[in-house]
């Protein structure tokens, strides 16, 4: 909870008597390695999550191959269940590593926060934050050449470099198994 309460703490919209309501709202949670959060299996729908320790992905399961939309080993998980808006995803969340952390429901959070304008200025700012972290992943995709995505990959992402198989990488950064290889040893 230590880890938790600091980045509650750390957000420019923080407020004292909104952290205590968050923190009483985040539950602890353990995912088993290959477990799956999605809301057809139920585990995950509505939940704001806060990792303290494990490695996550969310994919878009297709016809041939999945893909994969993001991965992290900590930090906020901003549902892709379209919470707010309604709208119906496909995202799926997998579980690459046992996993550790805090479920927030957010049917309980938006109840309370109508009455407090300060936890929904937090809610939001965690939400920004996931948004623009995609922005970035977004400008690592756009990157002409695989090279030059596995170079900022490394650089930025350097826990989930240590952390997902190769395997794994290789489906994040949208490059074939054949090419990462030889790709990996050049960097």
């Amino acid at each position: 909870m230590d880890t938790l309460s600091q980045q509650l703490h750390g957000l420019k919209t923080a407020d004292a008597h909104a952290i205590t309501l968050l923190e009483g709202l985040f539950a602890p949670v353990s995912f088993k390695r290959n477990w799956v959060l999605s809301q057809t299996t139920g585990m995950g729908a509505a939940n704001l999550y806060y990792i303290t320790d494990g490695l996550l992905r969310g994919i878009v399961p297709g016809a041939r191959v999945d893909h994969c939309l993001w991965m992290a080993d900590g930090g906020f998980i901003v549902p892709g269940n379209g919470f707010l808006t309604g709208a119906r995803t496909d995202e799926v969340v997998e579980v690459l590593a046992d996993t550790e952390g805090f479920a927030l429901n957010l049917l309980r959070a938006d109840t309370l926060a109508r009455n407090h304008i300060h936890l929904y200025r937090m809610l939001l700012e965690i939400y920004e934050a996931a948004l623009l972290e995609g922005r970035r992943r977004e400008v690592m995709l756009r990157m002409k050449t695989a090279q030059e995505r596995y170079g900022f990959f490394c650089r930025h992402y350097p826990n989930l470099q240590r952390r997902a198989t190769d395997e794994q990488q290789a489906q994040y950064l949208h490059i074939e198994r054949k090419y990462f290889y030889s790709i990996k040893r050049k960097v």
